[in-house]
């Protein structure tokens, strides 16, 4: 009615664009459709009260009744659906849906699509949701994306979070969290810093933080506990409070009243049964605890079970070999020369004084195995008809020397004496500790963040996995059966797989960053051919 300048409009509806005087290039279409227009150029206001308020702000596009309807001079926004954006009046808004944005006042560079998606949004900026009432409770939380029906239901002010996944995050408040799957992260309040991938992984954690839990119902049951690492299908599934651990496999750490702290479980099934236990390791299929609540115990090799507290137990009725690959006893060890065992007495040399007098001790047969032996049978006396015997030793300040660079053999039957070793060793030996020691920096897997590590592809990875059942580069569980682990290489290994799966996340985020770059060139396409 009152366009005077405003060339290129067209005005279709009762009251459409009645205030419009200067401004060209728009499209009003519906009653009221852009009534208040008075300097606004380049929209397209289609339904009834579309862009109602509109005054000064352009290139918007509002499709619905009620679309826009207070806008007054934010510009860029694209607002499709009943009620979209109705109360929006910032910039660079894309809201797709009945409701979609509904409160939106000042939040800039916001994509919500679906019905009520960030209905409660006002100030909040840089989010993307997609979905049925995804982020429907947000208000001030910024640079959110929520793809799923609910996902990110109850957020109000967390921000950084990525929730992909029906209902994933549907309470959570917090921010810095990462939730992918049906339900993961679902009863999330206040944990912050989280990961959750997988369907319900950490569904019932409440204000747990710093857990990666990967794999269905991964961390299902944790609600408190933090800065967990659980990796495989039902891993740590009944953990609750307890924090600080780390379960690799399918249901490894996933046992009644396995709810401890500081524990490593490693395998399929392995930990199940440490309940109440704190500080244990456990690593190999199904290693487990025979006993409740041990602590600072180790289970190591296939089945193998610890039953107290500060204990290391290898393997499961298995022979233990140390510089061999074939030991035929419980622990055989081979040096690598002949005549030299690889066995050595850190605080037990000749200056020690015995604790009893006795004829009986013990020495080593033919073969090579430890036997018990007397003086009657044969053994030498410290004497001057045996000197030259015991020549081969001496003190060297407070340690016991072999002065021919001999090797120690304890038993009759050692079978192979490899080079590299000293001390070889029948049936066993029980100690209360074992360190592996790391030679140098290029034994460890930090290379795998050099800028020349090659990074299988994951479809590689998937067809390997498919074809052998394990991963690349770990050992399959025959062939542990078989050779048993190299504790140092197998941890060396295992942080390997644990630092590619890092890199991996960094390149989904590249490709998710990538794809919300391509969604935006094609959202300004889209804008550019509707002005045409």
């Amino acid at each position: 009615m009152n366009n005077t300048e405003g060339i290129n409009n067209v005005f279709l509806g009762a009251s459409s664009g009645v205030t419009n005087q200067y401004s060209s290039n728009n499209t009003f279409v519906g009653a009221q459709a852009g009534r208040q227009n008075t300097d606004g150029e380049f929209n397209v206001f289609l339904g009834a009260s579309a862009g109602v308020s509109n005054a000064t702000g352009g290139s918007n596009t509002m499709l619905g009744a009620f679309a826009g309807q207070f806008n007054t001079d934010g510009g860029g926004s694209v607002l499709v659906g009943y009620a979209a954006g109705l109360i929006n009046n910032a910039s660079a808004s894309t809201f797709l849906g009945t409701y979609a944005g509904y409160n939106n006042t000042s939040g800039s560079g916001n994509a919500f699509v679906g019905y009520q998606a960030g209905y409660e949004n006002t100030t909040g900026s840089n989010n993307t949701f997609m979905g049925n009432d995804v982020g429907v409770s947000g208000n001030t939380g910024s640079h959110n994306t929520f793809i799923g029906n609910s996902a990110g239901h109850d957020n109000v002010s967390g921000a950084q979070n990525t929730f992909i996944g029906s209902r994933a995050g549907f309470k959570s408040r917090s921010g810095a969290n990462t939730l992918i799957g049906y339900n993961a992260g679902l009863n999330n309040t206040d944990g912050g810093f989280n990961t959750f991938i997988g369907v319900q992984a950490g569904l019932s954690n409440t204000t747990g933080s710093s857990n990666l839990m990967i794999g269905v119902n991964a961390g299902s049951a944790n609600q408190s506990g933090s800065a967990n690492f659980f990796v495989g299908d039902n891993a740590g599934g009944q953990n609750t409070t307890g924090g600080f651990n780390v379960y690799l496999g399918t249901n490894a750490g996933n046992g009644v009243g396995v709810n401890g702290s500081n524990n490593v479980a490693i395998g399929f099934e392995s930990g199940r049964t440490n309940s109440g236990g704190n500080t244990n390791t456990y690593l190999g299929f199904r290693a487990d605890a025979g006993a409740a609540g041990l602590t600072n115990a180790t289970a190591i090799g296939a089945n193998a079970r610890v039953t107290t507290s500060n204990a290391l137990v290898l393997g499961n009725n298995v022979n233990v070999g140390i510089g061999t690959t074939a030991p035929a006893t419980r622990l055989e060890v081979a040096s690598g020369t002949g005549g030299i065992s690889g066995l050595r007495f850190t605080n037990l040399t000749s200056a020690n004084s015995g604790v009893m007098n006795a004829s009986k001790f013990l020495t080593v047969d033919g073969s090579g195995n430890v036997v018990l032996a007397n003086y009657v049978n044969g053994a030498r006396l410290p004497d001057a008809a045996n000197a030259a015997g015991e020549s081969l030793w001496q003190l060297n300040g407070q340690h016991l020397q072999n002065t021919a660079g001999g090797k120690v053999i304890i038993g009759n039957h050692v079978g192979k004496i490899p080079t590299g070793y000293k001390l070889f060793v029948e049936d066993g030996i029980l100690t209360e500790r074992v360190k592996v020691a790391v030679r140098n920096s290029s034994d460890w897997s930090d290379f795998v963040f050099a800028p020349t590590y090659r990074l299988r592809p994951l479809a590689e990875v998937e067809q390997f996995i498919r074809t052998n059942r394990h991963l690349p580069g770990v050992p399959s569980a025959a062939e542990v059966m078989k050779d048993g682990v190299d504790v140092g290489k197998m941890d060396a290994k295992l942080l390997e797989k644990v630092e590619e799966t890092m890199l991996y996340v960094i390149q989904l985020k590249h490709e998710v960053d990538q794809l919300r770059r391509q969604n935006h060139k094609l959202q300004q396409t889209v804008k550019r051919l509707r002005k045409r």
